[in-house]
């Protein structure tokens, strides 16, 4: 019996799930009008069941993005997405947002993604996604991100959300402009089923905070 996984998206601000069965999506909530602008996400959840006629009893595995992005909406799909896997003893794996968007810019570029998202400002997250790995994740200060993008502007593609005011007096060339700023349900599948496959697991997921990464063995 294949694999049924429940994926859930929000730490862009704009929460979105799925449901999917082995490697094909049953359920895409961004192509459902009735939750255009919600933020309930059990109402995702419950839609996603409905659409399906699957249950929570179905579910083999839940995955989740645990950014960084948006940490109001992060956290509160993180403790859900525990929830669910605590209540049904079954795994909760959490997914960076940087592989998700990577993965989804990189295949449509077909080169190396700079990843960057705000963090608390003047702050920013920063990697580089390439060949289904992720490097040089790091909190960041403005000047350092703008150096880090003029380094990967000529070999690389962009993803995320970023933009620099200009300083008056001191023009600059055009800075990139990002691709995506969050997965399709495809590619998040498409990563989710990679990390199931690589053994991984776990029975809790922390979503990233600040300059920190919260992890845990469980």
């Amino acid at each position: 019996m294949a694999m049924i996984s429940l994926l859930m998206q929000n730490s862009a601000g704009q929460m979105s799930v799925g449901l999917a069965e082995g490697d094909q999506v049953l359920f895409d909530s961004t192509v459902d009008v009735d939750l255009a602008g919600s933020r309930n996400v059990e109402a995702y959840v419950r839609a996603a069941f409905t659409h399906t006629g699957k249950t929570m009893a179905n579910v083999t595995c839940v995955f989740a993005d645990i950014g960084p992005g948006g940490l109001g909406a992060t956290r509160t799909t993180a403790a859900f997405a525990n929830a669910l896997g605590f209540a049904k003893t079954i795994p909760v794996i959490g997914i960076h947002a940087f592989e998700l968007i990577g993965y989804h810019v990189a295949k449509t570029v077909q080169k190396p993604v700079v990843c960057i998202r705000p963090a608390a400002r003047p702050n920013y997250y920063v990697a580089l996604y390439d060949q289904g790995e992720l490097s040089e994740f790091s909190f960041v200060d403005t000047n350092t991100v703008k150096s880090f993008v003029r380094r990967h502007q000529d070999t690389a593609g962009f993803a995320g959300k970023f933009s620099f005011a200009a300083v008056e007096g001191a023009p600059e060339s055009d800075w990139p402009v990002p691709s995506a700023n969050s997965a399709s349900m495809v590619s998040f599948l498409a990563v989710a089923l990679g990390k199931y496959e690589k053994g991984m697991r776990s029975t809790r997921i922390y979503p990233i905070i600040g300059n920190l990464v919260v992890t845990a063995s469980d």
